[in-house]
């Protein structure tokens, strides 16, 4: 992993820790699914490359698209 990539991958482990993916608390579909596209692409290619069509990796936080409302929120 490129060292300027350590404190956003932190940041994605983090993110990650939040997650209900798997275990007694699972909930399928709970991840944002942007959030989980872009975190798989990250860890694939090792954090060196942005997601396709941007131009830099993001932190979960600042995922373009990262926020839309999910079924299960009020809005």
């Amino acid at each position: 992993m490129p060292a300027d990539e350590q404190q956003v991958a932190a940041q994605w482990d983090q993110w990650l820790a939040q997650q209900h993916l798997s275990g007694p608390n699972a909930k399928p579909d709970s991840a944002n699914p942007v959030q989980m596209d872009h975190f798989t692409w990250y860890q694939t290619h090792g954090w060196t490359q942005p997601y396709p069509g941007e131009n830099k990796i993001y932190a979960p936080a600042d995922v373009p698209g990262a926020y839309i409302p999910s079924s299960d929120s009020d809005g």
